[in-house]
């Protein structure tokens, strides 16, 4: 009261009015947005290619395809949409703790954090740490955008109607074409530009690459929003008929990318699909659809894969299901995969009629990494790995064919250590894909789905990834 007194008595006399303009209102606070976008650099795309890769491409090439792709393969390992050296990483944080980081080398998928029921986060899919791991040959396409046609078409060749021209494509899988060939859109650095929370990646694929015919122009969406989901809108057009068939990989397990084969059998898994395209004994489609009514296949209902796993003869699944569409509906729901420990469940959606199943198989397994012995051994053990190893495990040797220098001074032969995000050493059935796509070799089975794409027509595929929790005990 005193000091009050004091200063009206000064001779300051200030009105009720003009204490009221004074007061500053407080700051609002500061809205923290649903969805946070950030841009930062991964690394930088080499400069040149050496020339011991170099030959070891070459030697599994045609004579034309080298002739074709040799000034591009001779400038880079992999390539460069419009020569850019700079490969960057979007990094989205949403307000329920998910953190989802894609790349522009491969229009890849790194990291997708999300929390368990605990509400713990942790990373589900598999990846590498730096750049230089994802240049590696031994990369299975971790996360990474499959183009031009996923999948494997036999013999690498197609005819498109109603031309009917011959096209030969080249031959990365044995005689076969796998997955858009050496140089596919897993192996390109994209043009990327970011609009509010989306961000746009572009490419250029030129005419006869890989043996394709056309043009095409190729143009990718990434969205991730606050329920998190995951929204991919991949669109292509292109200057003359073409095979069109985009797909990305993200290989998945619930429990947390680095848990192993243990945690990935107890995940529940459901596919939307009443047939699946039969495989002969390479694994390739024999353009017969069967009923998976009575078979291993069936994953109408929810089922989990440590029982069904041991019914298949291969050791796991790799598998087109053909999804059973609504007519009305622009996505139909493909597949969910529950981890009941973790709570996490994952739910795929796209308008694509197929979806491609992978367990893991071709991933390295320890139990077939045979040493070299000594003496008669030596030649006793080579055989041994020799008779296990199969064509379909072709990607996971060293190119010529041979052994591997483990560093221990000895030579291995057969699987290799994979070793990617944080030490973690991926294993076989330690992971898994769900890949919405066309079906397999569509172009050479006049009864699968249409896979050409003509001038004035734009390809349009559209896939969700949807991530929640199941909080109760699952039954």
């Amino acid at each position: 009261m005193a000091e009050e007194v004091d200063d009206k008595a000064s001779g300051d006399v200030v009105s009720e009015a003009s204490e009221q303009k004074s007061i500053i209102p407080e700051p609002e606070p500061v809205k923290v947005p649903d969805v946070e976008l950030t841009v930062d650099g991964f690394g930088f795309m080499p400069k040149q290619v050496s020339m011991d890769k170099s030959k070891k491409i070459g030697r599994n090439k045609s004579k034309e395809l080298k002739e074709i792709l040799a000034p591009e393969a001779e400038a880079s390992p992999c390539s460069s949409s419009s020569n850019i050296d700079i490969v960057r990483r979007f990094t989205w944080k949403t307000k329920n703790r998910m953190t989802v980081q894609v790349i522009t080398y491969g229009a890849t998928i790194t990291t997708i954090h999300v929390p368990d029921k605990k509400g713990v986060p942790d990373d589900v899919i598999a990846g590498f740490d730096t750049l230089e791991e994802y240049f590696q040959p031994r990369n299975p396409y971790f996360g990474g955008t499959i183009g031009r046609y996923a999948n494997v078409i036999r013999n690498a060749t197609m005819s498109v109607r109603p031309m009917g021209r011959m096209y030969m494509l080249s031959s990365n899988l044995g005689p076969n074409h796998c997955n858009g060939g050496y140089v596919g859109f897993d192996k390109v650095n994209w043009r990327s530009h970011v609009v509010g929370n989306k961000v746009y990646m572009s490419h250029v694929s030129d005419r006869f690459h890989e043996g394709y015919p056309g043009t095409v122009m190729a143009q990718l969406c990434f969205e991730v929003t606050c329920d998190n989901t995951i929204n991919i809108e991949m669109k292509c057009t292109t200057t003359e008929p073409t095979i069109i068939n985009l797909s990305n990989a993200p290989y998945f397990n619930l429990a947390g990318h680095h848990r192993g084969a243990e945690s990935m059998y107890d995940h529940i898994i459901t596919i939307n699909a009443d047939k699946y395209t039969q495989v002969d004994d390479e694994g390739l489609v024999t353009g017969e659809k069967k009923v998976v009514g009575g078979t291993a296949f069936d994953f109408r209902v929810p089922r989990c894969l440590k029982t069904m796993l041991p019914k298949i003869p291969k050791g796991g699944y790799d598998i087109n299901f053909c999804i059973t569409q609504a007519t009305a509906q622009d996505l139909t729901f493909h597949a969910r995969a529950l981890h009941p420990d973790t709570g996490r469940v994952l739910e795929v959606y796209s308008n694509q009629p197929g979806l491609q199943f992978y367990t893991g198989n071709r991933l390295p397994d320890p139990d077939r990494i045979v040493a070299a012995l000594s003496g008669g051994g030596e030649e006793e053990g080579a055989e041994q790995s020799e008779s296990e190893a199969s064509a379909e495990d072709e990607e996971f040797r060293d190119v010529d064919g041979g052994a591997d220098d483990q560093g221990d001074g000895k030579e291995h032969y057969g699987y290799v250590p994979l070793a990617g995000k944080g030490g973690t050493f991926y294993k076989k059935h330690g992971l898994f894909c769900l890949l919405p796509q066309n079906y397999p070799d569509a172009i050479n089975h006049k009864n699968f789905p249409n896979s050409v794409l003509n001038p004035g027509e734009v390809y349009v595929h559209r896939i969700q990834y949807k991530f929640g929790i199941l909080l109760g005990k699952y039954v």
